[in-house]
């Protein structure tokens, strides 16, 4: 069935090209036959597939709604028989020998797997999948909340990996509406409180217990769907918490955090991180997207957007393949990249990747009837109820974003987003320039009815920031949203320094999406770096300060 709510479309630009290459992949080179046997047959503990097979029909689901094709509908079936020939008797979907089910990746692989079923239920209203997913959930609160059941507490990575199911069981509560999903809910949440993960109490984030980066996001996104579904805003409120707290010591400017997957004492800090300190999991920035997104479209703020558009034109274009079909794992900001897994390990970022690009168009633009807000800025077509929206731009490549706009509706709010790193604009109206002031990072415009268009110019020169790393000054360049890289594909070394004064001249590259040339080396944007040729090119974010 396909979702007519979403009713964007990407017409260019580095978002476009990330979603084509994405969805050229699902359909044309990825096997479903391959997921549906994760479930066949037993596996060490280590084995984490049926979490990325999760993510595949979470995947399928959304280009099923989106697209209303029968080929992604088909997909997600050949892998839902692989699941009902293989669910365990009790509800389990395991893919360990009995006796380990709450071992490692156990209770894990469960939950993204009863996601995907909830997800494939949402898109095709099957009563066989809604079936199987009634009977996955039904195995948690057994488990859990049965005679002599195990402390959920009690798993890996600092006790976070059992309660990531909180995310698959407030899919299934909205679902279903079935009191025991939530009473299960409830339930986790309060035995958390009475732990040292107090997940709506605490008061900084890395005193909580577990410290694990996407299992804790997966975690208070589950929070906060928790907290708007059953009005808690405590729930919600501890959600923003944990995201501001995130914002302001874990994220660094790749738009990414973590070292080895953990948040640590001053994570943002400025310092070398090459891809084999594993700096900045993929995984993470999807999580970090996600619940910066969740946040958004509950409380439409743009500091929210701020790190989404960093995160996405930095680290999350900057992982994606040349040809699409993998992410790296880890990325550094300093060395080389590395865009393929190592032999044999597993395809989490892959398909995390996938997720994110493959829902693009559904956040394009935030429209709850009164307020229009272009969420990310990119060329693109949004058309609903009597609005239609033309956004014509090359963002980020330069500043300038015009949105034609037809509103056939009442008057209502627009507002344009002036990105915090933005020091100058400009706005137009229908070629008239307006002065506005923005309000919490917005400009808002009163939109009539009829046609107008607006034009809005943000200022994407480069822009250089001193830095201290080990007692020694460093420079690191910004234009617009993108950071900037020196990269020796174009010239020069990692030793290469520069004055913080020194002028950037725009140059045209087919190997990168913006290019500077700075004396005798080349800054150019961080998603390009190291990518033309990643056997042999080196880049660094951070340039040695010449004194003199």
């Amino acid at each position: 069935m396909k979702d007519a709510s979403v009713t964007a479309r990407l017409d260019g630009g580095i978002l476009a090209d990330c979603f084509s290459k994405i969805r050229d992949n699902f359909y044309n080179v990825i096997d479903e036959n391959v997921h549906k046997r994760v479930y066949y047959g037993t596996y060490p503990v280590e084995y984490a597939e049926p979490e990325f097979t999760g993510k595949y029909l979470d995947i399928c689901a959304r280009y099923y709604e989106t697209e209303g094709d029968a080929r992604a509908l088909q997909k997600a079936m050949t892998v839902v028989d692989g699941i009902e020939e293989n669910i365990r008797e009790n509800g389990h979907i395991c893919s360990y020998a009995p006796g380990n089910d709450l071992e490692w990746f156990g209770i894990w692989n469960h939950t993204f797997t009863l996601y995907g079923l909830s997800r494939v239920y949402e898109a095709t209203g099957d009563k066989r999948v809604l079936a199987l997913a009634e009977r996955a959930a039904d195995f948690l609160v057994n488990l859990f909340m049965g005679e002599n059941a195990p402390d959920i507490l009690d798993a890996i990575n600092q006790g976070s990996q059992h309660i990531s199911c909180l995310h698959a069981m407030c899919r299934m509560y909205l679902i279903t509406r079935k009191r025991s999903y939530l009473d299960f809910i409830e339930f986790v949440l309060d035995r958390c409180e009475k732990s040292d993960m107090n997940l709506l109490s605490f008061d900084n984030i890395l005193a909580l217990r577990s410290k694990k980066g996407i299992e804790m996001l997966v975690v208070y996104l589950a929070v906060l769907t928790y907290g708007l579904m059953a009005e808690r805003p405590e729930a919600v409120a501890a959600a923003r918490r944990y995201w501001q707290g995130i914002r302001d010591t874990q994220i660094r400017n790749t738009g990414n955090g973590t070292v080895v997957e953990f948040w640590t004492e001053n994570g943002n800090a400025h310092r070398f991180m090459p891809t084999e300190q594993k700096p900045n999991e993929t995984c993470v920035a999807v999580g970090w997207s996600e619940l910066s997104l969740s946040l958004f479209f509950a409380e439409p703020r743009a500091e929210y957007l701020d790190e989404l558009e960093r995160t996405v034109f930095n680290h999350m274009a900057g992982s994606i393949s040349n040809d699409g079909r993998d992410f790296a794992y880890y990325q550094g900001n300093y060395g080389k990249k590395i865009f393929r897994k190592a032999e044999g390990l597993y395809q989490c970022c892959r398909y995390r990747g996938y997720t994110l690009f493959s829902y693009l168009p559904s956040f394009l633009f935030y429209d709850d009837g009164a307020t229009l807000i272009p969420a990310l800025y990119g060329a693109s077509s949004y058309e609903k109820d009597g609005l239609s929206v033309k956004e014509i731009t090359d963002y980020p490549v330069s500043g300038k974003i015009t949105l034609k706009i037809e509103n056939r509706r009442a008057p209502m709010a627009l507002l344009l987003r002036v990105p915090a790193w933005c020091q100058k604009y400009t706005l137009t109206q229908n070629g008239a320039p307006l002065s506005l002031t923005p309000t919490e990072g917005f400009l808002t415009l009163a939109l009539a009815e009829g046609e107008s268009e607006y034009t809005l110019t943000l200022d994407t020169s480069p822009r250089c920031e001193r830095v201290q790393i080990d007692g020694e000054d460093y420079l690191s360049f910004h234009a617009g949203p993108l950071l900037l890289a020196l990269d020796t594909h174009f010239g020069g070394s990692l030793d290469s320094t520069l004055r913080a004064d020194v002028t950037l001249k725009p140059a045209a590259s087919p190997s990168a999406l913006v290019r500077f040339l700075a004396e005798d080396v080349s800054l150019v944007d961080f998603s390009s770096a190291g990518r033309a040729d990643p056997e042999h090119d080196t880049y660094t974010v951070y340039v040695k300060e010449r004194k003199n």
